[in-house]
């Protein structure tokens, strides 16, 4: 006679949280794996000023920093655009795993990793709650295509260094640029 099967609500926590540990292991990895590529300057040479990267082809990507000191336990809203050579908004910008960018926030020291999306890190589930009228409105592409700029909002917890990971999608190209803050209390 064969085994019984092993109901659903017995094997799926424990594979939902072996997915989610995997998953957030391989998205810390990944970050850090940008500063040993040289998509950065190191840490120890950081430029806290910068807010241009220069990109293929004379593209951009530009950090409207606004304020130039950074305070800890206030809300930012963190603006990027990408140019071209003129210094227009870029074509060709596509969502990159269903939204416009993805923003990373680490820490110098690297006890603090938060990975913003540019409606917050509202799960897709809950924000798919607020607009019951089109469960698909949250990965929907925009009909006048995906804008070259793309905000995110933070607030740092603790003074010190932190290092920005920016992400987006052109031309079927992920880019990934990568600028610095310095926080004080």
């Amino acid at each position: 006679m064969p085994p019984e099967p092993v109901p659903w609500y017995v094997w799926c926590p424990p594979a939902a949280v072996t997915c989610a540990m995997v998953g957030i292991h391989w998205d810390i990895s990944w970050h850090w794996s940008i500063d040993a590529a040289g998509a950065g300057p190191p840490l120890v040479k950081a430029d806290y000023n910068r807010s241009v990267v220069p990109l293929a082809a004379g593209y951009r990507m530009v950090w409207d920093r606004g304020e130039a000191l950074f305070h800890v336990r206030r809300p930012y809203l963190f603006r990027f655009r990408v140019e071209d050579a003129a210094g227009k908004p870029a074509n060709k910008m596509e969502l990159y795993m269903g939204m416009p960018g993805h923003a990373a926030f680490v820490r110098s020291d690297r006890s603090v990793f938060a990975r913003v999306h540019p409606s917050g890190s509202v799960p897709m589930a809950a924000l798919a709650l607020t607009m019951p009228e089109n469960p698909h409105a949250g990965r929907m592409m925009m009909h006048s295509g995906v804008p070259a700029e793309g905000s995110f909002p933070y607030g740092f917890p603790w003074p010190g260094s932190d290092r920005i990971y920016v992400q987006a999608k052109r031309g079927g190209d992920i880019l990934t640029w990568v600028f610095d803050a310095r926080v004080e209390n």
